[in-house]
């Protein structure tokens, strides 16, 4: 069955997305390969959260700029999600630090040699933690990033003469239709990958005693984070495309002058 999934999808991305649907299973292979290659370092001692946050550094040059190509739609992106990164990342390791959600869950695993896990493996786990937080948020920031910057350049395009404070509103208005689908989709897949989780809680915990579960707590915490920085990203990359895209249509338009007057 993983080999006829892993045949069928490639193919139906390619059938209905062409060379765009090509560029996406190249880069995501290419993050896969740059995870794995950050686990390694991990595991070989190198401090997470740095390895983390330069594989965080790659997975975005690799998506946004290998993806959507080198443009001012691309810049615009790049450039937002490092901001809300840096934002965010003091705001995970406090949460983290503070909520102690890191480690195995005794809901899910039973953490004991004959079951192959180690309990002792010279890693500060919260750490880890942390840095499984910062891959959730990378990937949902992204998204919405690029959504926003590609939709305020052919507003910017198809009226070269729209004021700052009109693109800055079209911007806001489209972020707010592309964060309530993200949102949804976070939550939709927390729920469908804690079914069975929700169900022993149903069964065996109270309410109080479910929210107080770190189980629940680890995931509804991680999920939560990755949600403030979908809001985050919304107003950082509307301005940022404001900035950008008027000083560059401000560019072109003395271009064209000085061509006329010559």
């Amino acid at each position: 069955m993983l080999i006829v999934l892993g045949i069928l999808l490639p193919c139906l991305i390619l059938l209905f997305s062409g060379d765009q649907g090509s560029k996406s299973i190249i880069s995501t292979v290419m993050n896969a390969i740059g995870l794995l290659i950050a686990i390694f370092f991990m595991y070989k001692g190198m401090n997470p959260i740095l390895v983390t946050a330069l594989s965080c550094i790659y997975i975005c040059a690799v998506t946004i700029f290998y993806q959507n190509e080198v443009n001012i739609k691309s810049k615009i992106s790049f450039i937002s999600v490092l901001l809300v990164l840096c934002v965010m990342v003091p705001v995970i390791y406090y949460t983290a630090d503070v909520s102690s959600i890191q480690g195995f869950t005794k809901e899910q695993y039973e953490i004991t040699d004959s079951n192959g896990y180690l309990r002792d493996i010279d890693i500060n786990m919260i750490l880890v933690q942390i840095c499984v937080m910062i891959i959730a948020l990378i990937g949902t920031v992204i998204d919405i990033a690029v959504a926003v910057s590609s939709s305020m350049y052919e507003i910017c395009h198809n009226n070269p003469d729209i004021k700052k404070n009109q693109l800055f509103i079209a911007g806001m208005n489209v972020g707010k239709d592309v964060l309530s689908t993200s949102i949804h989709t976070i939550f939709y897949i927390y729920i469908a990958e804690y079914l069975t989780l929700m169900l022993q809680f149903t069964e065996s915990y109270s309410f109080a005693k479910m929210i107080n579960s770190k189980a629940f707590c680890q995931e509804f915490i991680t999920i939560s984070i990755s949600g403030i920085g979908c809001c985050l990203i919304l107003p950082v990359v509307t301005l940022m495309g404001v900035a950008l895209l008027t000083k560059r249509d401000k560019r072109i338009d003395v271009t064209k002058r000085a061509a006329n007057k010559g």
